[in-house]
């Protein structure tokens, strides 16, 4: 029993082709779709299903797929004969015969009548049994010119893109034309063998890639497995002490390596895909050089060329030495044992009488390293009261990230540590308790506005001359990157006159939140105002310090009545460093780091609004847009 023949399937309907039926045509991504999805209309578009690439019906060139067709061929004439059946008459008969010429299958029945025909008795007929790939190739057909009926398109105007006759060339004087043969040899041997070379250039690169990132895999692997083995045994000596220690290091080291294998399965994804498209690409061009005909290869030159030119020229993801090398530090440690192992040492104490005895010097020697043995065991003491300090501060980060449930976590690189750290995107609220109601008010929408409210509701603790409002809590002690943003809509009734404010974004001590109407004279506080400046006798953004100006950046408004402007920033806070910066999310750019930052307090979050209409949005947690470029700032500005 004849195997059944596995031909090839429409790459949209999934419909298998045959001899004889819907025509393959060839898509833009080099596969290919059958004549019936061409030209039915309950759709504009094609999608491939093995690119998942869409193309439009109406603006897209879909030549006929002579590969595929070929392929087709070959296949049912060569692996299938029994299934191959007689296209001369359409009579169901099993097909015993190929000729070339007629480009048709006979029966046995057909064939006796075609040699018997005076027309076709010479042409050239060979039987399934001897049929191979390399024997059958269709004649080549003469075209006639569509303006010149009686001339034969022979030449090809590598110019306009086409064949024309002779009678044509004379419209074509400046164009560059040669004879067919030449023009189908040219591109045969020229542009499609450069794409081929360069389609296969780009898989060794992309295999190469992939290679790297197959080996910094496995590296992160062996050294996943070595470093937990370093703190199975590091803290294993150390247990009852650095418990929380070595669990807070394998977290850490866990989100470590999961950066990589994020990254690096992204890679391999994105280059699977490439290879994938550069595969089909490169298996075209050889089909397509091989077994096209010169009608066909014109038709379809340009969908090819494009695709292999859009294959070479894609960028890849590029892989670097160091992604692996993620390691952890013992120094001190044998130093640590050596001062664990003297603590907590026995003496004997001494009896008074036993100066006078003969042995006293033996026994002050004895003194001596009694009392050396106290001062280890206070030196260990303080060794041990830093250790802990670590665990407790890495504790604190760790709570944070369970301080709401809505808070989001980044990881932002750090050249100074082998593992991420993470910036908490905590959820801040406007404490509409605690709003100075003479001055602005919490709307329905949630803004803070710079306008009275119509109601007072009861209630009291709200501030009274700060114009604006607190958050509902202090700046967590999280021992990480703290960040949030305000964005504010601006609009100015009439020109500002004076230090004139517009709006302010901060933070100060507890005591200080209500002492005067802005935090930016207190001081414990750090402050990003927006105000009509007297010195530059513009609109400015200014950062403020303990009371007094760090920066002044002009240009931030026109001073003028009517105009209505977008301002956004971002503020960071983190405690470790000491640092507070302020972005403006709409340049993209760091405006200002406050250094040595007095955290000894709790400091609270402060929003104010001021004299021109200001509706101000508190944008927080997982509604931050927190971007690559975005977190390469906040990284350069608290290093």
């Amino acid at each position: 029993m004849a195997t059944a023949v596995k031909l090839p399937q429409c790459r949209v309907c999934h419909t298998s082709y045959k001899y004889g039926g819907p025509a393959p045509h060839l898509l833009p991504c080099l596969h290919s779709v059958c004549q019936t999805c061409l030209d039915t209309d309950t759709a504009d578009t094609l999608t491939c299903d093995i690119c998942q690439e869409t193309f439009n019906k109406e603006h897209t060139d879909f030549p006929p797929d002579v590969v595929v067709i070929k392929d087709i061929f070959h296949q049912t004439a060569e692996n299938d004969g029994s299934a191959v059946l007689c296209t001369n008459r359409d009579d169901g008969n099993q097909a015993m015969s190929w000729c070339d010429e007629c480009e048709a299958f006979f029966c046995e029945h057909c064939q006796a009548s075609h040699e018997n025909m005076k027309l076709t008795r010479s042409h050239a007929v060979v039987t399934l049994a001897n049929l191979k790939s390399s024997d059958v190739e269709p004649t080549p057909k003469t075209v006639y010119c569509t303006e010149h009926a009686d001339h034969p398109l022979l030449l090809y105007d590598e110019t306009c893109e086409q064949r024309i006759c002779f009678r044509c060339k004379e419209n074509h004087s400046d164009c560059k034309v040669n004879d067919i043969a030449t023009a189908f040899q040219h591109l045969k041997e020229t542009v499609l063998e450069e794409g081929q070379k360069g389609l296969s250039k780009k898989i060794e690169t992309i295999r190469a890639i992939k290679d790297q990132v197959h080996e910094v895999v496995k590296m992160s692997e062996v050294k996943e497995k070595e470093r937990k083995e370093f703190l199975k045994h590091t803290f294993s000596e150390l247990r009852n002490t650095l418990n929380q220690r070595e669990e807070g290091l394998s977290l850490q080291l866990d989100q470590s390596f999961r950066a990589v294998y994020d990254i690096n399965n992204s890679r391999l994804s994105k280059l699977e895909m490439e290879e994938a498209k550069c595969d089909t690409a490169l298996g075209y061009c050889q089909k397509f050089a091989a077994m096209s005909s010169m009608d066909a290869l014109f038709r379809a030159r340009k969908t090819v060329v494009s695709r292999t030119n859009e294959c070479i020229t894609t960028e890849l993801p590029q892989v670097r030495d160091t992604e692996a090398a993620v390691t952890l530090s013992r120094q001190d440690f044998t130093d640590l044992k050596q001062l664990i192992s003297s603590f907590g040492g026995y003496y004997i104490p001494m009896d008074p009488q036993s100066e006078s005895n003969p042995e006293g010097s033996t026994m002050n020697a004895m003194q001596t390293k009694i009392n050396k043995l106290e001062a280890d065991n206070m030196l260990h003491l303080q060794v041990i009261k830093n250790r802990d300090q670590q665990i407790e501060q890495l504790s604190t980060t760790m709570k944070s990230l369970e301080w709401v449930s809505s808070v989001a976590v980044h990881f932002l690189p750090a050249s100074d540590a082998p593992f991420p750290v993470p910036l908490l995107c905590i959820h801040l609220k406007y404490d509409k308790d605690r709003v100075n109601l003479d001055s602005a008010h919490v709307n329905t929408e949630g803004d803070l506005v710079n306008r009275k409210s119509g109601t007072r509701p009861a209630g009291e603790g709200r501030l009274k001359k700060y114009c604006g409002t607190c958050s509902t809590a202090p700046l967590p002690r999280a021992g990480c990157p703290q960040y949030w943003e305000v964005l504010s809509r601006v609009s100015l009734d009439k020109p500002l006159t004076g230090d004139a404010l517009i709006l302010e974004v901060g933070v100060c001590s507890e005591e200080q939140r209500d002492v005067h109407h802005c935090i930016g004279e207190q001081q414990t506080s750090y402050s990003l105002d927006v105000v009509q400046c007297t010195t530059h006798g513009g609109i400015c953004r200014r950062t403020l310090k303990g009371g007094k100006c760090v920066l002044c950046l002009p240009d931030t408004l026109p001073n003028t009545a009517g105009a209505s402007h977008t301002l956004h920033y971002g503020v960071v806070y983190d405690d470790a460093r000491k640092k507070i910066v302020f972005i403006d999310v709409k340049e993209n750019k760091v405006m200002s780091t406050l250094d040595i930052v007095d955290s000894s307090q709790p400091l609270w979050p402060m929003f104010g609004v001021y004299n021109v209409t200001v509706s101000m949005t508190l944008v927080v947690g997982s509604d931050i847009n927190m971007t690559e470029e975005k977190k390469a700032m906040i990284v350069k500005s608290l290093s």
